[in-house]
């Protein structure tokens, strides 16, 4: 049947069980028991005692046996690309049984997975490309060609990172009562398919994270396997990486960037509307720049120029802010359950003693994970106004903390320049660029690597 009525029977059935044992109490004590056969009590309470631990045990084995029972219908409503009805069958089944980790954990797993979808196939409908050379975050995704766009506003690109900020916090909100007991779903990533709009180019999400991992590399045409055994330690990095997107998502909706959209929005979209320029108003015959197109070059130098966004919602960088301390606080989660696993079997992040990567090439030491402690320590004191972020034009640091719950108009030149610093400054400790480099060299001259796949 499905996961719902599966989740409904395995809930009605322990409830029924675990119902018996009071029940069955009360007629031996009632039945045993008075003032005047306290004897005849003192012989029955031994046997009462056995009977009920033995009672307790056997609803522990019931409990225990089931499970397992959510961790392969969640594998294949993964694999077999009917998101959409698996996520509604996942969540009858955790209505049925809210404290199941598995259904939950699947339900958690199968929103993302619908979250990237549902993002890719905005995308897709609007013909979203990178230009050659160039990386974005969330143009990074590997959406195919749509020979037939439609019109892009400023107005749709807003809902469409709505959309995207929805999502992250429908899977985050899932699972986060999740507790730790022991969970495991196994997932071969490379079977994850997502059509984005043109089902003949469906791409698994083995594929996005090597997009992501490697984005100027040519991706196999038929990945080979990716299983990955996910456990409680990958929801909470789940989790994090969830907050993480969401707070970059709530910084860029907090500002209104609809002259840079409107002038440089062609770089990314087939058809903007407004469109920049008249049609056939520009030359076919443009000179070439030592670094490409010359109406492309034009285009980055005015996308910069324009990045001076006056402030929508200030509220949105507060969210952002909460955000970003949250993922802090999930990352130190996740690495402390880790470190207690035992097993060794997949890992999607592995720990200093587990060998058996999901990830090839990522080995993971003691000093590693004592480093991005620090690290993470060193976040927080940023994000709390301990710690002051450099600038290379002044002797004192810059308040984050202030800059996003005190903001103003975001100008990104004016920011590098150091004028939009300026009213941040203070005296203080400062997050000097001598640990950017303990950080670099503990990971191999590789810590921004490091630091995308620890989140």
């Amino acid at each position: 049947g499905s996961v719902g009525a599966r989740g409904e029977a395995a809930t009605q059935e322990f409830h029924k069980s675990s119902a018996r044992v009071p029940r069955l109490a009360r007629t031996l004590i009632s039945a045993t028991y008075s003032p005047d056969n306290s004897l005849a009590w003192s012989r029955v309470a031994p046997m009462y005692l056995r009977f009920l631990l033995g009672a307790v045990a056997l609803l522990l084995a019931v409990q225990a046996s089931r499970a397992g029972d959510f961790a392969i219908p969640a594998r294949q409503a993964l694999e077999q690309g009917q998101l959409p009805q698996s996520e509604s069958d996942f969540a009858r089944g955790l209505d049925a049984a809210p404290h199941d980790n598995e259904v939950r954990f699947g339900l958690g797993l199968i929103r993302f997975a619908l979250a990237i979808e549902r993002f890719g196939q905005r995308q897709y409908r609007f013909g979203a490309h990178l230009p050659p050379h160039a990386s974005a975050p969330f143009f990074r995704l590997p959406v195919p060609g749509n020979p037939a766009p439609e019109a892009i506003t400023y107005e749709k690109q807003r809902e469409t990172w709505q959309g995207l900020l929805d999502d992250l916090a429908k899977v985050e909100a899932t699972l986060a009562p999740m507790t730790a007991d022991p969970t495991a779903i196994v997932v071969d990533l490379s079977a994850v398919r997502l059509n984005f709009g043109d089902a003949d180019k469906a791409i698994t999400l083995g594929a996005i994270v090597a997009a992501l991992q490697h984005p100027l590399e040519p991706q196999a045409s038929e990945p080979e396997p990716f299983e990955v055994k996910f456990d409680y330690a990958d929801a909470l990095w789940l989790r994090g990486y969830c907050r993480l997107l969401s707070a970059s998502l709530e910084f860029v909706l907090a500002y209104d960037w609809r002259e840079t959209f409107n002038r440089t929005g062609h770089l990314f979209y087939s058809r903007v509307v407004p469109p920049a320029f008249a049609p056939d108003a520009e030359s076919p015959t443009q000179p070439e720049f030592p670094l490409g197109d010359s109406g492309e070059f034009a285009d980055f130098v005015v996308l910069l120029h324009e990045i001076r966004w006056p402030l929508l919602d200030f509220k949105r960088l507060a969210r952002a802010h909460a955000d970003l301390k949250q993922t802090v606080v999930l990352s130190r989660a996740s690495w402390t359950a880790i470190l207690a696993e035992t097993g060794d079997d997949r890992e999607w992040i592995p720990g200093p003693g587990q060998t058996h990567a999901a990830v090839p090439g990522m080995a993971v030491t003691q000093a590693q994970v004592d480093t991005w402690f620090g690290f993470l320590d060193d976040v927080d004191a940023v994000l709390d106004g301990k710690k002051l972020l450099p600038h290379w034009r002044f002797a004192q640091g810059f308040n984050l903390k202030r800059a996003l719950l005190e903001p103003r108009e975001f100008d990104l030149v004016l920011w590098v320049a150091g004028y939009g610093a300026a009213p941040y400054l203070e005296r203080g400790p400062i997050l000097s660029w001598e640990e950017w480099r303990r950080w670099n060299a503990a990971f191999h001259d590789n810590f921004l690597a490091y630091a995308f796949y620890f989140n």
